[in-house]
């Protein structure tokens, strides 16, 4: 064994982490870093050498460890073909290969392998077909796992060989035609196959008789429902047949029918159901209140219509909420706000209308509310204060009146966007914006929005985009811009902002774009900075402007506007 330790060890080309230092001839071979030896014969029994990075390939020298049980090299550098000569390995129990460069097609070395429990090749360069011999004498195979890899072909059929399969993974790879029936003979708690092109109809009859499947992951594939792509019912009601379901992901499959009323059939386990990028249409069932452990719902993209149903808000374990891009029309349930651990809420890109219930206010764990793109009206609920863990809050694109209440200020954790833009809101500028230090993007254009600029937005250090354009804003650009050391877009064009544009700005290192168009504006264009790089277009709409920058008219030398 020591030999065949040594052996691998010069085939072993880069070791940037001395991983293989203690591997000399004067040390033990069972006292190797990564080598386990059985204490009665003092066989090799485990290598471990995952995460050493290590780059070289796959000696066939190691076929030499025949007592070998686990032979563990996820993450390292390894490439090349895995080498015919392993099926030697009698005893090999667990072979963990994941995550190298192994190219070449998969061997058909575990049909000599009848004590493997453990085939994982995931993440690799495998190309070619599944070979019918990994499934020929697998008595003890419980899992495999071969995603993220390029193979191509069909599933082996043979695959229903092996009774004890707990695990298989085979998503995304360029696998073809159907689902074998044979799953059904397995024992299989883990199917996921997303993002191959296998194609056919969902398989009913497979997931009928697993009734011990806990994730059942088939997104991105081509599969259609039943009837041509009509009917949703026969595949939900078999699913009803597995009581531990825990996870169920069909997106991107353009599957059609309307969600039936065995929707709530896989029961009380389930926490995650994503059924986002299909055709799927009609209204969502009441009975979705009977997946009670519901943590998850993705309906996005779909061609969902009528109103949002109230059972929804059953669902007291919910904590994404995904029914973007539908066609729902009707008010927002106020009962969402009684989901006490939502903590992301996208409405988005639908119908809605009404006002945004003022309830929302009590998600008090939200961190994403996208209620953008529908045609809500009224005011926004000062209520929103409330929610004081958002990351981001859209509104964007409505036809939301009144003014920006000062409650908003109480969303110091805001640290990605707020997006009020779009709307009909009016009003000053709030000053209580200059709270939202975490914040990087503010948008509040095409609005109608008064008042002035304030010197203390200087204090929101973390933004990074503002756009105020396309309002009624008046007065002078605050000298305290040019503390927004990390700014890079600043767009208020169309108001009737006047005064001189502050040379200080020059000094914001990170500025990409700038957009002064349309206002009041007067006196020379600031050299330097960002100003060096832009053109016209920043300040067309500004009579009053001069500078030397291209199709500007030039500075009259009689005035001084710096004073």
């Amino acid at each position: 064994d020591k030999a065949a330790l040594l052996a691998f060890k010069s085939s072993i080309i880069s070791d940037p982490n001395s991983t293989l230092s203690n591997w000399v001839e004067a040390v033990d071979a069972c006292n190797f870093t990564g080598i386990a030896c059985d204490q009665n014969h003092h066989r090799v029994e485990e290598m471990n050498l995952s995460g050493s990075k290590l780059t070289g390939r796959l000696s066939p020298v190691l076929s030499n460890l025949t007592a070998l049980r686990a032979m563990n090299l996820v993450d390292n550098h390894f490439y090349g073909i895995i080498p015919s000569e392993l099926s030697s390995l009698l005893h090999l129990r667990h072979l963990q290969l994941d995550m190298n460069s192994l190219n070449g097609s998969v061997p058909k070395i575990f049909a000599f392998l009848p004590n493997l429990t453990l085939a994982t090749l995931m993440d690799n360069k495998l190309t070619g077909p599944i070979p019918t011999s990994l499934f020929s004498n697998c008595t003890s195979l419980a899992n495999v796992d071969l995603s993220y890899n390029l193979l191509s072909g069909k599933i082996p059929e043979e695959i229903g060989n092996c009774q004890q399969l707990w695990t298989i993974n085979l998503y995304n790879n360029q696998l073809t035609g159907q689902l074998p029936v044979s799953l059904a003979n397995t024992s299989l708690y883990n199917i996921d196959v997303e993002g191959n092109h296998l194609s056919g109809e969902l398989p009913t009859n497979i997931v009928g008789k697993l009734p011990s499947l806990g994730f059942l992951h088939l997104s991105y594939n081509d599969m259609a429902s039943h009837d041509h792509n009509t009917n949703l019912e026969p595949f939900f009601t078999a699913l009803g047949n597995c009581s531990y379901l825990e996870e169920l992901e069909l997106a991107g499959m353009g599957l059609g029918g309307r969600l039936p009323d065995s929707i709530g059939r896989p029961g009380a386990r389930l926490y995650s159901m994503l059924l986002q990028d299909n055709k799927i249409f009609g209204s969502i069932p009441p009975n979705i209140a009977n997946l009670s452990s519901l943590i998850v719902l993705n309906l996005t993209s779909n061609s969902l219509n009528g109103t949002v149903s109230e059972e929804i808000s059953q669902l007291l374990n919910l904590e994404q909420l995904f029914l973007s891009h539908n066609l729902f029309t009707g008010t927002i349930p106020a009962t969402l706000g009684q989901l006490p651990l939502l903590g992301l809420l996208d409405l988005s890109n639908n119908q809605f209308s009404g006002e945004i219930p003022a309830s929302l206010g009590n998600l008090v764990q939200v961190n994403y509310i996208f209620l953008n793109n529908n045609l809500l009206s009224g005011t926004i609920p000062p209520s929103l204060g409330q929610c004081t863990d958002l990351y981001k809050l859209d509104l964007s694109h409505n036809r939301l009146t009144g003014i920006i209440p000062q409650e908003i200020s109480g969303l110091r954790d805001i640290r990605i966007f707020l997006n009020l833009s779009h709307n009909h809101l009016e009003g000053p500028l709030p000053i209580e914006l200059s709270n939202l230090e975490n914040v990087q993007e503010i948008d509040l254009s095409s609005n109608n929005i008064s008042g002035s600029i304030f010197p203390e937005i200087s204090n929101c250090i973390s933004l990074r985009m503002i756009n105020f354009s396309h309002n009624s804003l008046q007065g002078n650009l605050p000298d305290s811009l040019s503390d927004l050391k990390i700014l890079e877009s600043f767009d208020v064009s169309r108001n009737n902002i006047s005064g001189i544009i502050p040379t200080s700005l020059n000094k914001i290192q990170t500025f990409s774009f700038l957009n002064l168009s349309f206002n009041n504006f007067e006196g020379p264009i600031p050299y330097g900075g960002i100003f060096n790089s832009v053109t016209k277009f920043s300040f067309l709409g500004n009579p009053h402007l001069c500078g030397s920058i291209s199709g500007m008219s030039n500075c009259s030398k009689k005035r001084n506007w710096f004073g």
